[in-house]
């Protein structure tokens, strides 16, 4: 067969757009299966990256509507974005522009690879009538009570005159002129997602996350069971609250550290000698991120205040600091610092001279008294506090009274404090949704109403790379408008909403994408977000930011009676990164672009070498899915991706492998042309063949079930190929075998290269489309287990014999010309048939075994006895270093032995076919005492270990 992948996908393509075999509407006679890649944002051409993740959503598609599936699979781009509006910027043009180039290319690379989406159901978020529901639902959250508007610190560069996102802020400094970034406070909008921290938490038990996700999500909402202290401050009205997980070290404290920009410090140092260290320090901090301060900050520091706090429960003055390492949104912005059991603490008062003091020991009988040499962080008793009743009580003991002290004191309580703060959606930027809200000078701020929604962007703005600012607080157009509550003059409100909204909830979108009275039915968005999306891919990139988001949104929607799924998500596959070989210098541990390859260090100047890396922009080190397509097609470069590894798994790009895959699918071609050229003459390697497509189809459907897609295509282009072989090997050649082998193995074939499984399935006279069958289930025959078990026995006896011959000729000085197997005798075979069925009926061999050796009658064979009690003894139970070989022997080999086992039989009727194999004149075959011992006894104690000898 001559194949011409790009004439034949292209056909194919065509032929499947014109039948709609992907499209689906809501069927609840089949079991729905919704797989869904997350979407991607539309930057121009599809990279390598993304082929990776659609052809593993892609192959989950097609198998499970093999599987009868109804099958939901859509395909949209998040585009809103600041891409767009940079690159609109640089073009002198508009976002939308840009947006709907950038969509056009990376969809007709997706509709090349032959990806199986339902097209009808197509979304850009930014496209009005969908950002006209989100809206909507930004008005239901409001009358819900989540949304606020409140300040909230931002990045703001000086020069630029604007608020910039944290993706704008590189190094602290802005992404257009390189100013230093300082953090302001502005009126910004949030959701409440806060609200639903307890059972976004504990609902992480219940959902099939992968476990490092979960543990991500889990750190993020950071719920934390506690007290809250106050501390009131010497000589003043002024209280600092605290909140610690850590109740029992109260009588440790010896400083109380307030974030920088905690309104206290300026009230508490104002017109005093530390006022300028203190603001020299809020300023330092002011121009670093909250995630920074958090994570990556180099050096603990801070600044004496000038005054004291008084801990509650002793009365003792401690100094008040401000410090670089507390950040305003965690907790209170204070922490009651304990040195001696906390030790960035300790490390804090090492270097500015403040006592570090025990307050719990490590061990019951350690001296309460001895010097600390680093913080111990764990439990113990306490000790040293100076009040009656709190000495010698330890853990949840010690903090349940210490709190029960406090709130007798009316100075604390137990409190429960989270990690996870409100989702702050204001963006003051074009590309994004529109807060519906207006500013009424009369009224203050006044929804949009649901009926002059949407709130459209105007697509008569021009960018250019010298604006600066949102250009909608400059369209008046836009900004200019009537108050819908008193009719006055009023404003529009100019943030839009952070993109993470828009792919919140886009899932239930795709559910009922046509639908213009609403974002989505009810009953529809029940039927396919039962039990949440079937299968989700996407990049662990996303661990909390977005699904965290859709999560919540989930539970929103749901609570405003909107869907019954409060869990978007009901399988989670984090795919693996697409590596590439990058230039890298060990020394600086860095890589560099490919353009670099051979040179040396930019940083070092030492020699650089390689490795493999994400495969990237940055890098240079990006493979074209258009030049691979035009030289193999989308099926060779779908199988090499998902032949590569596993879906979680990384794996490297490889042109050699690539070209491996491509002469694979031309040796399937191969098989397949030579099963159509068959006549009738059946034999018997036919129930051979039959049980194997049986066997092969099991093990095929399992492992893609479980996504096992490396397996799956293992079985369905290699082993079943290698079968085919075997069959033809062995002298089979039936038309009616082959086809409905054929029959049963290309739709195997279709999920991973559907163009070429299409064609083999026209030319086998396959009836209707392909990617529309329903594969029926092979089932299971009686009689194929020892079918199968007879020629893997003599596959096994074919390799055994061919890791000998190496041996036999370094100490045969003439040629070999024959070999001799010898099996065991028939009552070792008898002997292992009793001991199998024995063991099915859970017969203890340990207890019994020795008695019922005794009563067989073989036992009374006096000669024999020896060698039959040594038999016995390493058939069931073994040694200390092997086990029984009735538990090492397959389903097969005990069938096989059960069935009544003739080696020599199965070995002298296949003679030729052996002497062919092992390359001799002649193979000889018959049970040691039958013949000349050639193989030696010794190597032939038990059944299915034959000896053999080359002569």
């Amino acid at each position: 067969m001559a194949y011409d992948a790009q004439e034949v996908e292209a056909r194919w393509q065509k032929a499947w757009a014109d039948a709609g075999a992907f499209e689906v509407e809501v069927d609840s006679s089949k079991p729905k299966f919704y797989c869904l890649e997350m979407f991607p944002y539309p930057s121009g051409s599809m990279h390598m990256g993304h082929v990776r993740n659609y052809s593993i959503g892609d192959a989950m598609a097609r198998f499970h509507r093999l599987m009868g599936s109804n099958v939901l699979y859509p395909m949209g781009y998040d585009s809103f974005g600041m891409p767009a509006e940079n690159a609109a910027k640089k073009e002198g043009g508009h976002p939308h522009t840009v947006t709907h180039r950038n969509i056009a290319s990376i969809r007709a690379d997706q509709e090349r690879m032959g990806y199986s989406y339902d097209w009808r159901r197509f979304l850009a978020t930014s496209d009005v009538d969908y950002y006209h529901w989100n809206q909507r639902m930004f008005l239901m959250l409001n009358e819900r009570g989540l949304v606020e508007r409140r300040m909230a610190p931002v990045n703001w560069c000086v020069d630029c005159d604007t608020v910039l996102a944290n993706e704008q802020v590189k190094n602290n400094r802005c992404w257009r002129c390189g100013l230093e970034v300082v953090q302001r406070d502005m009126a910004q909008w949030f959701l409440r997602m806060t609200e639903y921290s307890d059972e976004l938490l504990d609902e992480l038990d219940n959902i099939a996350f992968p476990e490092n996700v979960k543990a991500m999500q889990r750190n993020w909402i950071g719920r934390s069971h506690g007290a809250h202290i106050d501390f009131p401050v010497a000589g003043s009205e002024a209280v600092i609250g605290t909140f610690t997980t850590r109740p029992d070290t109260i009588f440790g404290v010896t400083f109380v550290t307030l974030s920088p920009e905690h309104p206290l410090c300026e009230e508490l140092c104002a017109g005093t000698e530390w006022e300028a260290d203190w603001s020299k320090l809020r300023d330092e901090c002011a121009r670093m991120s909250e995630f920074e301060r958090i994570n990556m900050l180099k050096e603990k520091k801070g600044v004496f205040l000038g005054r004291h706090a008084i801990n509650p429960l002793n009365g003792e003055e401690v100094p008040i600091y401000a410090g670089n390492f507390v950040v305003a949104s965690y907790g209170t912005g204070a922490v009651m610092a304990v040195p001696g059991h906390d030790q960035r603490d300790y490390d804090f008062a090492e270097r500015y001279d403040i006592e570090i003091r025990r307050v719990l020991l490590e061990r019951a009988g350690d001296d309460p008294d001895a010097a600390l040499s680093g913080a111990f962080e764990g439990y113990g008793p306490m000790v040293n506090s100076g009040r009656d009743a709190f000495d010698g009580l330890a853990g949840d003991e010690a903090k349940d009274a210490v709190i029960a002290a406090l709130e007798g004191h009316g100075s604390g309580y137990g409190t429960i404090e989270y990690r996870l703060k409100d989702w702050l959606l204001s963006r003051q930027r074009f590309w994004g949704t529109p807060i519906p809200m207006i500013h009424c000078e009369a009224c203050g701020i006044v929804p949009v109403p649901a009926a002059d929604l949407p709130v459209e962007l105007p697509l008569d703005v021009t960018f250019s790379e010298e604006q600066s600012g949102n250009p909608l607080a400059s369209h008046d157009a836009f900004v200019n408008t009537t108050c819908p509550s008193c009719e006055g003059a009023a404003k529009r409100e100019t943030d839009t909403m952070d993109t993470f909204y828009d792919s919140s909830w886009y899932f239930m979108r795709f559910c009922d994408a046509s639908n213009d009275a609403a974002p989505f039915d009810r009953e529809t968005v029940d039927y396919w977000m039962d039990d949440g999306v079937d299968l989700y891919i996407g990049g662990i990139e996303h661990a909390v930011m977005h699904l965290l988001y859709a999560r919540f949104f989930t539970k929103a929607t749901r609570d405003a009676g909107m869907n019954a799924v409060g869990e978007p998500f009901g399988r989670l596959i984090c795919q693996g990164m697409l590596n590439a070989p990058a230039p890298f210098c060990a020394d600086c541990n860095a890589e560099y672009h490919v353009d670099n390859f051979g040179g040396d260090c930019p940083t070092c100047g030492k020699p650089l070498g390689t490795r493999s890396a994400k495969m990237g922009k940055s890098l240079g080190n990006t493979i074209s899915p258009g030049d691979m397509l035009g030289r193999y097609g989308a099926d060779t470069i779908r199988l090499f991706i998902l032949f590569g590894a596993n879906p979680e798994a990384g794996m490297d790009w490889s042109d050699s492998a690539l070209e491996a895959n491509h002469r694979q699918m031309h040796v399937i071609i191969d098989a397949v042309d030579s099963a159509l050229s068959m006549d009738d003459s059946p034999g018997p390697m036919d129930d051979w063949l039959n049980a194997r497509l049986r066997a092969n189809q099991r093990a095929w459907r399992e492992a893609m079930g479980n996504v096992s897609l490396r397996e799956g295509v293992m079985v369905s282009h290699f082993e079943m190929l290698s079968d085919w072989n075997w069959y033809r090997h062995r002298g089979g050649c039936d038309r009616a075998t082959a086809s409905a082998f054929l029959k049963g193995w290309i739709p195997m074939l279709s999920p991973a290269t559907p163009h070429v499984a299409e064609e083999f399935w026209q030319m086998t006279g396959g009836e209707g489309l392909l990617a529309t069958l329903v594969l029926p289930d092979a089932g299971e025959s009686v009689g194929d287990t020892a079918v199968l078990a007879r020629e893997t026995y003599l596959r096994n006896v074919i390799d055994s014999a061919r890791n000998l011959r190496g041996l036999a000729e370094r100490h045969t000085e003439g040629e070999i010309s024959r070999v001799v197997i010898q099996t065991a005798v028939a009552w070792k075979a008898e002997l292992a048939q009793d001991a199998i069925r024995l063991d099915s009926e859970g017969f203890d061999f340990k207890a019994q075994g020795q008695a019922h050796l005794q009563s067989l009658e073989i036992f009374k064979n006096e000669a024999l006895r020896g060698e039959i009690f040594q038999t016995w003894m390493a058939m069931t139970t073994g040694s200390k270093k092997k086990r029984g070989r009735i538990h090492t022997w397959s389903d097969g080999e005990r069938t096989l032995i059960s069935s009544g086992l003739d080696e020599a039989g199965i070995l002298a009727a296949n003679a030729g076919f052996l002497a062919a194999a092992l390359d001799v004149d002649s193979v000889e075959a018959y049970s040691v005492g039958d013949g000349e011992d050639v193989a030696g006894k010794a190597r032939v104690a038990f059944p299915l270990e034959p000896g053999i000898a080359f002569l």
